[in-house]
């Protein structure tokens, strides 16, 4: 049988609460801290690679606000 989205987001939010995830998102707001400094960059190339570290860093750190709304949204949605 497969998995609800509601299910889905709940073991989502259940790895999230990990000591493992926590170092994870302390580890990409260190990288983070370090892609913007524009400074390190040389040329465009490394312009556009620093634009997708940034882009799938804030996608992860993102991840615990945007799987919370989605599953407030679901729940309201289907009353218990």
């Amino acid at each position: 049988m497969p998995k609800t989205d509601i299910q889905f987001l709940e073991d989502r939010l259940s790895m999230m609460e990990t000591e493992g995830w926590r170092d994870l998102v302390q580890d990409l707001e260190n990288i983070e801290k370090n892609v913007r400094d524009i400074d390190t960059l040389l040329d465009v190339k490394d312009l556009w690679n620093a634009k997708g570290q940034l882009y799938m860093i804030n996608f992860l750190l993102s991840l615990y606000t945007t799987t919370n709304l989605a599953l407030e949204e679901l729940q309201d949605g289907n009353p218990t």
